[in-house]
């Protein structure tokens, strides 16, 4: 438990059923909470922006110097990542697997595991048709970063871009995705909540 956040570079990168994580291993990484897989981040993001506002409106008040202010809301608490995936180092482990074995350690699954990280990033700002008589949004996703963050997010970007080389299939070897989450809480933080740095509990 005691593991230094960089030493998760060295992790195995898997995308893994709940049920056979480590919490020893697992530093950063999104879990949906609809599906209850967990992708987990190949390097540690080198930056992470984490932003959020107050409202005030001004109340104008004839011969007084300056306004005054009444607090409206706050805006959500918006996180910008970006997240690389390698070939040779995000090694996917096929979730459908009991025994949770990797793939053979080829370039073609390499790459196919690279894609496959990608297009789980993205699947997270498409909407849920796999029910027939319901269309659900996109899937909420748990974003940790080891004991910095750990919130309840819905993804709200996704940009992806595939980088050279490419292997005989035109799969890329390396994928950078930049992503912008905003949290959601069903009851809301106060101050007090986050001067104390709690952490969302799922």
């Amino acid at each position: 438990m005691g593991q230094n956040l960089k030493d998760s570079t060295n992790t195995d990168i898997n995308l893994i059923s709940v049920s056979s994580l480590r919490a020893s291993l697992i530093h950063a990484y999104f879990k949906d909470l609809e599906t209850q897989e967990v992708l987990q981040f190949g390097y540690i993001p080198e930056e992470l922006s984490d932003s959020k506002s107050a409202n005030w409106n001004s109340i104008e008040i004839p011969g007084r110097s300056e306004p005054i202010l009444g607090y409206v809301n706050s805006s959500s608490r918006e996180f910008s990542l970006h997240l690389m995936f390698l070939a040779g180092v995000d090694q996917m482990k096929n979730p459908s697997l009991e025994s949770g074995e990797p793939n053979s350690n080829t370039i073609e699954d390499n790459t196919i595991a690279v894609k496959h990280k990608v297009d789980w990033c993205r699947s997270l700002v498409y909407p849920d048709y796999t029910n027939p008589n319901l269309i659900r949004p996109p899937h909420r996703v748990l974003f940790s970063i080891g004991n910095l963050i750990k919130s309840v997010c819905v993804v709200t970007a996704v940009n992806a871009i595939y980088k050279a080389p490419w292997d005989a299939d035109l799969l890329p070897l390396l994928a950078e995705v930049d992503l912008t989450l905003i949290e959601v809480n069903s009851v809301p933080k106060g101050y007090l909540e986050i001067r104390q740095g709690n952490l969302s509990k799922i």
